[in-house]
């Protein structure tokens, strides 16, 4: 098969995958990989449909041929991503290293590790890796949230208060953090600073979801730079609005804590809560 005919029948599976009809884009890269074994980009995305329909020993076998003809981050990162969904969490730590060592700036790879250490039960090495991603983007708020939930999770409050209060610095109307904050101004004995927050906010002050009971609860997405399945499944969840139950609010918590939104990310983790209590 010349280039151009396999350019178009790739363009082709890409469109049917964009259009939502994976069964025909399944069949289609499937076809071109029968023609041709190493279309490392067939086997990606062919790999990424098989992820996404629970398929994981197909799409890890995806994933591997790709990394045979060539490796990348964003692969690795995935291949790291089903062994945490299988809750093989070693592999999914060596695979995640991998992918950071060729790509440090990639802050996912060390996020979902640190979500991996929280599995096998040792924070500190978990919270090495949102502290190493701070190391490289200092305002990422996706690892100071991480690490506050850490520190307010054993009791730490001083450190958990000041990475809330630098979360909140230019966004003070994110209703869930000043929530998180006069939870901890109240463990710390600052009933009148508490106080005025929770008066601040007009609401219910609600528990915060314990750190291991949200790692617990939360499943990895995979990632690939073409479709931001992330960025889809957020869409997705977002239009059923009210009718969300817990459990897929939980899962838009971790969507928006992946893309980088933390207050969204808590917002919905309070209402999972809710959702719980009533």
């Amino acid at each position: 098969m010349d280039k151009a005919s396999l350019a178009a029948r790739f363009n082709k599976a890409v469109q049917l995958e964009t259009e939502g009809d994976f069964k025909m884009a399944l069949g289609e890269y499937s076809a071109i990989l029968a023609d041709d074994p190493n279309h490392r980009e067939s086997c990606i995305n062919l790999g990424s449909l098989y992820s996404r329909m629970n398929r994981y020993d197909e799409a890890m076998e995806c994933y591997e041929k790709a990394l045979l003809v060539n490796e990348d981050y964003l692969t690795h990162f995935n291949v790291g991503s089903i062994h945490y969904k299988r809750g093989d969490y070693k592999k999914a730590v060596l695979a995640l290293e991998k992918s950071r060592q060729l790509n440090p700036g990639f802050p996912l790879s060390m996020l979902v590790m640190g979500l991996s250490f929280s599995r096998l039960k040792n924070l500190n090495a978990a919270k090495s890796c949102f502290l190493k991603v701070l190391k490289t983007c200092p305002g990422n708020r996706v690892a100071i949230t991480a690490l506050a939930i850490i520190y307010y999770e054993k009791k730490d409050y001083e450190r958990a208060l000041r990475l809330i209060n630098k979360l909140l610095t230019g966004d003070e109307t994110n209703t869930a953090m000043r929530k998180l904050r006069a939870d901890v101004l109240y463990r710390l004995d600052r009933v009148d600073e508490s106080a005025r927050d929770l008066i601040d906010v007009s609401g219910r002050k609600e528990e915060f979801r314990l750190y291991d009971e949200f790692v617990k609860s939360v499943p990895v997405d995979i990632y690939t730079d073409r479709y931001g399945s992330i960025g889809d499944k957020i869409i997705t969840l977002e239009a059923r609005g009210a009718a969300l139950d817990k459990d897929e609010l939980v899962a838009l918590s971790l969507c928006y804590l992946l893309k980088g939104d933390s207050g969204r990310a808590i917002e919905s983790l309070f209402e999972a809560r809710k959702r719980m209590i009533n």
